[in-house]
């Protein structure tokens, strides 16, 4: 066969395959001894009915067709491999009907990722962020803590920022009905964001079995459209005044918040440096490790196909999908709360997706320059890894193949900040900073599915206390 490439400006490939009549009669021989052994002929064993009775049977065309599907797809495979081309989906066959003792030509278009083209990233430089830590940090956290497990005691005068309250709140809007708790309690405070925002003040000074009538305004940024900007009519009846009781900071303190593994303030404020530094550095490698990257992406050319970011699109829809179905709320639930059609949400969906794949090219074809691999035994470590932080993994052949591509773009990204940084005096292997980037990415990704399930719960109103803050002692937002 004779077979040309064309590759078009549009990310797709021609293939423009000639065929031999002499080449069409090997392949229906093939093709024959390959039916032979399937389609039982009266008269004969199965395997044993020669050509013509065969033909007699199926009729002869079928054959010669039977074979030319094979070489269709002997062409494509050959083809994809010997030019190194990576196919998105499905090609679109161009096939006429043949003549007996003819030539043949037929034609394949297919979609496919074309190759990003790099900056020269290895002459690329970047500083790493020095991190320490300040007593007024360590001093924020020990008050956060002393927060944490502070007592509240009813008192009886008017309600002040930092008090927490309970109330029957109903939050309406023109004529829908937001909100409609019963016996809620929640912190005031000055500094409250989203849906309620602005409510506070004029809680501040109610007493318990007072009830007042107020309005706001929803702010303009707010994530539901549909409510920003608009008045916002509450109905508060305010049932008891709390204060916080906040315990003595002494040695009995530190012991209780650490579980007995501070003995002293001292022990505990070390115990804080210490972990306020390791997320500090963090942090600051995974920011470093992202502007590496980002870096990169800007300086790139990309060819981008349609399909890989409708493809995309629909991976992170799925993904999302059964983040929702952890908060027992399906898709077309969340779509319904948010007031959005499925094509909307992928519109909006689709500047993220387009990142997303140039990120993955970039990565790939840095892997690919730099030879980073992944080794069944990392795979291997990598599934004990994630049992051991308590999110084992299925063993599926879809699984494994997954875990490789995801540990495999991890470590081109620590490959990358090696290249571009000065050396890290306090740097783990390759393969651990590795291992933990895929499970925080996991847990990440969980987090967001979570506080979007929940953000979708407040766009409509919960219809419970706990629905609507979260947890019952902390702050509605």
């Amino acid at each position: 066969m004779k077979v040309s490439v064309e590759k078009l400006p549009s990310s797709e490939a021609v293939l423009e395959v000639d065929v031999t009549w002499d080449e069409m009669e090997k392949a229906s021989d093939k093709a024959y001894r390959k039916l032979v052994q399937k389609v039982d002929v009266q008269g004969f064993r199965r395997g044993k009915a020669p050509r013509a009775m065969l033909e007699r049977k199926l009729g002869r065309e079928y054959i010669y067709q039977e074979g030319l599907d094979d070489l269709i797809t002997e062409a494509y495979r050959n083809t994809l491999k010997e030019h190194d081309l990576t196919p998105i989906t499905q090609p679109k066959l161009d096939a006429p009907i043949f003549e007996m003792g003819q030539p043949y030509h037929f034609s394949l278009t297919v979609p496919i990722i074309t190759p990003v083209e790099l900056p020269d990233y290895k002459s690329m430089h970047f500083d790493r962020e020095e991190v320490d830590v300040t007593s007024e940090e360590v001093d924020k956290e020990i008050e956060s803590l002393r927060t944490r497990v502070a007592e509240w005691n009813v008192v009886e005068r008017p309600a002040a920022i930092g008090d927490r309250v309970t109330v029957d709140l109903k939050l309406t809007s023109g004529d829908q009905q937001i909100s409609d708790l019963k016996d809620n309690p929640f912190e005031l405070t000055d500094e409250r964001n989203g849906l309620f925002t602005g409510m506070d003040e004029h809680i501040v000074g109610m007493q318990a079995g007072e009830s007042k009538n107020f309005s706001t305004t929803i702010p303009a940024d707010y994530s539901n459209e549909k409510l920003a900007g608009k008045e916002a009519n509450y109905a508060v009846t305010l049932h008891k005044v709390e204060e916080k009781q906040l315990p003595e900071l002494d040695d009995a303190f530190a012991e209780k918040v650490s579980d007995g593994q501070c003995a002293t303030v001292e022990d505990l404020s070390k115990v804080l440096s210490d972990n306020i530094l390791e997320n500090k550095k963090r942090r600051v490698r995974e920011e470093l490790r992202e502007k590496v990257v980002s870096s990169i992406i800007e300086q790139s050319t990309f060819n981008l196909h349609p399909l890989l970011i409708d493809e995309e699109i629909e991976d992170m829809m799925h993904q999302f999908s059964h983040m929702l179905e952890q908060q027992r709320l399906s898709m077309d639930q969340y779509l319904m709360m948010t007031r959005k059609t499925a094509e909307e949400y992928r519109e909006e969906l689709r500047p993220e997706a387009e990142n997303r794949v140039k990120r993955q090219l970039v990565l790939e074809e840095v892997a690919r320059q730099e030879n980073v691999t992944v080794d069944p035994e990392e795979i291997e470590a990598l599934f004990n890894f994630y049992a051991q932080a308590g999110q084992a993994l299925p063993r599926s052949d879809e699984q494994i193949r997954a875990l490789a591509l995801s540990y495999r773009r991890e470590k081109t990204l620590t490959r990358l900040v090696e290249l571009t940084t000065d050396p890290d005096p306090e740097a783990v292997s390759e393969e651990e900073e590795a291992e933990e980037a895929v499970v925080e990415n996991a847990q990440v990704a969980a987090q967001e599915g979570a506080a979007a399930a929940e953000e979708a719960k407040e766009d409509v109103g919960a219809a419970t206390p706990r629905e609507e803050n979260g947890q019952a002692a902390q702050t509605v937002e």
